[in-house]
């Protein structure tokens, strides 16, 4: 029988003649039609039946096509993904994976597409991923001189009499009371004994 016969009469028949014609068709037409009416049987082994005929005869099929078909079929042959006549979308690439596909087929179809294979993305980021960077060690003289200059560079502490640097004498108490004398230059109360006081409280 041949495909225009079957396509012109398909939605005349019962399910059960539209299943039975597959084996006497002979040719195919469009891949639109044969999607249209893949997309019309209600039973996955019939549809998976047709599909793979059809790909016998040299059917090829868009992108978009195989997508809208892949749900029906019981059995995706790997030529209906291989033999596609358009480009798979990223989008697309994404979803077929879930799908009982062999890898080789998607990869193949990926790279033929010009897109990125879903689990490649996995791979990138593990080898992005690096470890912390660990402190280089220190040798034995490196903290030697560590500890030396630590030693060396805490600040001095006031030594407790007046060093005559009365802009970086340190704010101290017992100015009389606790408070400050400005006006009478230190001389009564200065606890370090500056500007002439004689340190007394």
């Amino acid at each position: 029988m041949k495909w225009d016969q079957y396509y012109e009469r398909f939605y005349d028949w019962s399910e059960s003649t539209q299943i039975n014609r597959i084996s006497s068709l002979t040719d195919f037409g469009a891949s639109e039609e044969v999607a249209e009416v893949i997309q019309s049987f209600m039973d996955g082994k019939a549809a998976s039946r047709l599909i793979k005929k059809a790909l016998e005869y040299g059917v090829k099929f868009s992108a978009q096509e195989v997508m809208d078909m892949i749900d029906l079929l019981d059995d995706i042959p790997k030529e209906l993904i291989s033999s596609c006549k358009t480009h798979f979308s990223q989008e697309q690439m994404d979803i077929l994976v879930d799908y009982d596909i062999d890898e080789d087929v998607l990869r193949a179809a990926s790279k033929k597409s010009n897109v990125k294979f879903p689990f490649d993305e996995e791979d990138d980021y593990a080898e992005e991923y690096c470890a912390p960077e660990q402190p280089p060690k220190l040798g034995f003289w490196a903290t030697l001189f560590g500890i030396a200059s630590l030693s060396g560079g805490k600040k001095k502490g006031h030594p407790g009499h007046c060093t005559g640097d009365c802009a970086n004498c340190p704010p101290h108490y017992g100015y009389r009371y606790g408070r400050w004398y400005y006006g009478h230059h230190h001389v009564h109360g200065c606890e370090f004994g500056g500007n002439k006081g004689n340190g007394g409280l």
